[in-house]
């Protein structure tokens, strides 16, 4: 976010800003740095705001197409300033002489035709103030009106300050400010934001996805300037792919997968619902470097063994957490070694979610948990290692509801669940007490990998793996029949068994 720049030698405070893409090439220049004039952090930060807001106005004015005005509207502008003066001094106009001095020095103005020294940088304010732009003829127009519209004020102010209020009877001589050059409102950026996210709420898509693509719609609002839809062009958006990777050095695969992917999907929508006329991201691309693999993205024999011999140890080794938060420790890892369920699948399990059928003993990872990355339930049958070390017991000891967590009504960003945050639990215990630190290898999410190459050793169909693990292969055929519990069951059979002492 834009704050003060202090100087590193005078220590004066400065504002700086990059100008937006598609302004450089009439500022001419790729950033703007102006001194605030004071080297108090808090008076900068009031400064820099004033600023900033005066440059944004700036801005805006110069994307605005440049058009001569009507008299109608340069009598309505010259209205503004009338207004001002009248109302400024209705209280307290003061004494005629400095009226008729003020008259005395505007008709030595005109006299002299200096108008431009008088009255410009006032007017040119006039105008950025109601983010007008217009030619130079219309400009010297608006300067003249302006000076009139000063003698018409002074002699109202001397007759106030004479002690005479009647009616003024200027009071409806300028038209109003703004009827004409009322302009349809731009399609906004946060415009196709909220028409995808309301779809993708209404599709009960995943509750975190909102607010990660709103911090790269809002990235690249700042980047540009502006967010009128329509104005921004594929040149845009591929110079802020290009900045984001060679000055703020995100990686291809991100810049792509998250950054670019975002925008994207809004202005797709966008395009679809008839909002806009053309995507400008259509011929927008990143290419993607293969990735450098330097191991396998599954937990090896050791690293596996290691996790959960220190996952059955007496609790008071698991570190200094909450008992449900060493619970998590105890079993998450566990269950996802024998399920290759996601963590937060299984951070978010309830007592509710454990059954039996054809006196099989079954999970159920469901979104009526909470979040599941296709949105689909299934049911993973237990391996029977897992009964053995007690976790059907566990469950039963436990009240309704979440295994893991006390639900609570505190407010959270969307995404941001209390599953998540044990699941961060897990994660932090795999790294700082477990001691499996390989950045390379995810702590949760590795045993995810690792059971397909285990489910591979022992063969393990892929339709099988597949469904126990809730992965979708895209297949037709894949959306007939069911996999019953009993063929799971005779998949999960399969699996070796984990031989750890605790």
């Amino acid at each position: 976010m834009p704050r003060p720049f202090k100087h590193p030698k005078t220590g004066v405070y400065y504002f700086r800003m990059r100008v937006p893409a598609d302004l450089v090439g009439v500022v001419g220049k790729r950033e703007i740095k102006i001194s605030l004039g004071t080297k108090d952090p808090v008076a900068a930060k009031e400064l820099f705001s004033a600023k900033e807001q005066q440059v944004t106005k700036r801005w805006k004015a110069l994307r605005n197409k440049l058009e001569p005005l009507t008299q109608k509207q340069i009598v309505a502008l010259s209205g503004k300033v009338y207004r001002k003066i009248v109302e400024q001094f209705d209280e307290e106009p003061g004494s005629p002489q400095t009226w008729r001095e003020i008259t005395a020095l505007a008709e030595r103005v005109a006299a002299g035709g200096n108008f431009e020294q008088w009255y410009g940088s006032s007017v040119d304010e006039l105008l950025l103030s109601e983010d007008t732009v217009t030619d130079e003829a219309s400009r010297q127009r608006l300067i003249r009106q302006v000076h009139q519209t000063l003698l018409l004020a002074a002699e109202q102010q001397s007759k106030k300050a004479e002690g005479d209020y009647t009616p003024d009877p200027n009071a409806n001589r300028f038209p109003p400010l703004k009827p004409w050059g009322a302009k349809a409102k731009a399609v906004t950026l946060t415009d196709l934001f909220k028409l995808w996210e309301r779809d993708h709420l209404a599709d009960k898509g995943a509750l975190g996805t909102p607010a990660d693509f709103l911090q790269k719609i809002e990235d690249f609002k700042r980047h540009l300037g502006h967010e009128d839809a329509e104005a921004i062009t594929g040149l845009n958006i591929s110079e802020y792919c290009d900045m984001l990777r060679h000055e703020r050095g995100l990686s291809a695969k991100t810049v792509n997968g998250k950054y670019l992917a975002a925008i994207r999907i809004v202005f797709r929508v966008g395009l679809a619902k008839s909002r806009i006329k053309s995507d400008p991201t259509a011929n927008v691309k990143i290419s993607v470097p293969k990735a450098i693999k330097e191991r396998s993205k599954g937990f090896t024999d050791q690293e596996a063994t290691t996790i959960l011999t220190f996952a059955l140890g007496d609790p008071s080794s698991l570190g200094q957490m909450s008992e449900l938060n060493k619970l998590a420790c105890r079993w998450v890892p566990w269950i996802c070694a024998y399920t290759g369920a996601r963590g937060g699948e299984i951070t978010q399990l309830r007592r509710e979610d454990f059954s039996e059928e054809y006196d099989i003993p079954f999970l159920k990872i469901t979104p009526e948990a909470g979040s599941t990355k296709t949105g689909v339930y299934r049911m993973v049958p237990i391996h029977p290692h897992l009964v053995e070390l007690g976790l059907i017991e566990l469950v039963q000891s436990r009240p309704e509801g979440p295994l893991f967590y006390i639900p609570n009504d505190r407010k959270r960003k969307p995404g941001h669940t209390q599953a998540a945050s044990v699941r961060g639990k897990v994660s932090d215990w795999v790294r700082d007490v477990a001691k499996v630190t390989d950045a390379r290898v995810q702590p949760n999410h590795a045993w995810r990998h690792r059971f397909k190459t285990v489910a591979r050793d022992v063969d393990i169909a892929p339709r099988y793996m597949d469904a126990i693990q809730g992965h979708e292969d895209g297949s037709a055929s894949s959306d007939y029949g069911e996999n019953t519990m009993k063929a799971l069951y005779r998949e999960i059979l399969k699996l070796p068994k984990y031989d750890v002492k605790a």
